[in-house]
């Protein structure tokens, strides 16, 4: 696959790779991995929000400070 760049987000690409110790090729990978992970957690949180929302609407009692600190540890335990 070609991508075309600018000269100046090549250098960019290339300098952060070489800091990191890996190739660009590598470097872009790695950033495609984590963008895909982020999206996959964010609709996660997303669902697990919607999921407990319609519950406290439906008439479940929840203590905030609980369903707050289990959506920071684990956002599909709700």
């Amino acid at each position: 696959m070609t991508i075309e760049l600018s000269r100046e987000v090549e250098n960019q690409l290339k300098e952060t790779a070489q800091a990191q110790g890996v190739s660009v090729s590598q470097y872009v990978e790695n950033l495609v991995a984590e963008t895909t992970l982020r999206r996959t957690q964010i609709a996660e949180f997303r669902a697990a929000i919607a999921e407990r929302m319609a519950s406290l609407n439906a008439g479940d009692a929840a203590d905030g400070e609980e369903v707050i600190a289990r959506l920071m540890a684990d956002p599909a335990s709700l």
